[in-house]
């Protein structure tokens, strides 16, 4: 375990204060913070029974909130020995030092096991920090009763003729529908040219790639598609894109796991597959993961990695999924019954090999406005792709420079 300073400080005048009063430390005990009661009881349940004598008890804490209030509850003693976070939550959770590195067997493990993309999420300088636990991103949803005998297009040419010959603009039907603006769904549309956002590694913030010449393509292909899609932004929202498929008015759209509830549940007929080839190549999306820790002030880390351990394991994912829905970060899910016959998942996680995880760089929080400004300006045809490409980058600069930080800085 980490000893940190402040914590020995912050522990003496605890032990004062108290009367110098000892905490009993239970060796089979452990405190657990995960975010969903179901799943949490599910898995609780099969771990004890792997480990009997063991006693886990559980707190509902928010993936999100689970980072600031390790950072508060771990030096006070009353944090977890195990917690869930985003994965990008990670850089800052490492900075601050509430992480436990993983020993270097489950390391080889689980990069055995799980998606590369998804498992680089939570390693710096080598070690692994968290495990990712579930995973997401978007893909291609289509529209089968639409197509009839027609296969899904595995191209961008073939959504285009498909396109040409569906649509009806004056009775406002188009084939494909998505949120044209959003920088999470079009970011595909700038890899497909090769932009590399903040660097090769996705941790240069002085690079954010929006002038490149890559981005300029991407932008470029980007708008050419206006002419089968032809409405404003603004007009491209949930109800006239996504809950559109999901009623079955719409051939095709873009989007992720979380349209697919509705569209079962209106009975629509859909299958799910990797997003469309551009000019011949597999565009790269983000992707988002949810990874658990063992807390830097666990009272029993060995008994924690054993708990993270049994959660992504093949018995810890399967009660996930029966559970909460979520998929599994695995390369292989033949060994997750009912994730492996899941027709849509299986079609998310086709795309899953092509993804990006979110930058975990606490820059990224400036980048998503900046990268919006490729889309909005050029689809909307107020800007050349060349000045939506200065647009982004200025208001990428003023957004580092609101946070106190230069991309000309060379101390950064």
């Amino acid at each position: 375990m980490k000893k940190k300073i402040f914590f020995l400080f912050w522990t003496a005048c605890l032990f004062l204060a108290t009367g110098c009063a000892k905490k009993e430390i239970d060796p089979n005990a452990l405190l657990v913070w995960l975010d969903n009661e179901d799943w949490a009881k599910a898995v609780i349940e099969g771990f004890t029974r792997q480990n009997p004598g063991v006693t886990v008890k559980f707190e509902n804490v928010g993936n999100v909130d689970a980072r600031g209030k390790v950072s508060l509850d771990g030096p006070a003693g009353i944090g977890p020995d195990v917690f869930l976070m985003p994965h990008d939550h990670i850089g800052n959770a490492i900075i601050d030092d509430i992480c436990e590195p993983f020993p270097v067997e489950l390391q080889r493990k689980y990069m055995d096991i799980l998606l590369e993309a998804s498992i680089n999420t939570c390693t710096a300088d080598g070690a692994l920090y968290a495990v990712p636990i579930s995973t997401e991103n978007i893909a291609f949803f289509y529209n089968t009763d639409i197509l009839g005998d027609e296969p899904p297009p595995q191209s961008f040419e073939e959504v285009v003729a498909f396109a040409q010959k569906w649509n009806d603009p004056s009775n406002g039907k188009y084939a494909l529908r998505w949120t044209v603006d959003d920088s999470y769904h079009n970011y595909f549309f700038l890899t497909a040219f090769g932009m590399q956002l903040f660097g090769a590694n996705h941790d240069d913030f002085k690079n954010p790639g929006f002038d490149s010449p890559q981005a300029a393509q991407g932008v470029d292909f980007y708008k050419s598609l206006r002419q089968y899609f032809d409405v404003p932004t603004a007009s491209a929202t949930w109800d006239f894109t996504i809950a559109a498929f999901q009623r079955g008015d719409v051939p095709f759209t873009i989007t992720g796991p979380w349209a697919i509830g509705d569209a079962k549940k209106n009975g629509v007929n859909f299958g799910v597959t990797k997003l469309p080839t551009i000019k011949g190549v597999q565009p790269r999306c983000f992707s988002g993961n949810i990874v658990a820790a063992v807390s830097s002030y666990a009272n029993n880390p060995d008994l924690a990695f054993k708990f993270v351990d049994y959660l992504v394991s093949v018995e810890g994912e399967t009660i996930q999924f029966e559970t909460t829905g979520k998929m599994a970060a695995y390369k292989d899910i033949s060994g997750i019954e009912g994730l492996r016959d899941d027709p849509y998942l299986k079609g998310i996680l086709a795309q899953s090999p092509y993804t990006d995880p979110m930058p975990i760089i606490p820059e990224t929080a400036q980048m998503w406005d900046a990268m919006k400004a490729l889309f909005t300006f050029t689809w909307d045809g107020q800007l050349s792709t060349e000045e939506a490409q200065k647009k982004a980058i200025d208001t990428y600069d003023t957004a580092l420079m609101m946070a106190g930080k230069s991309r000309s800085w060379s101390n950064e």
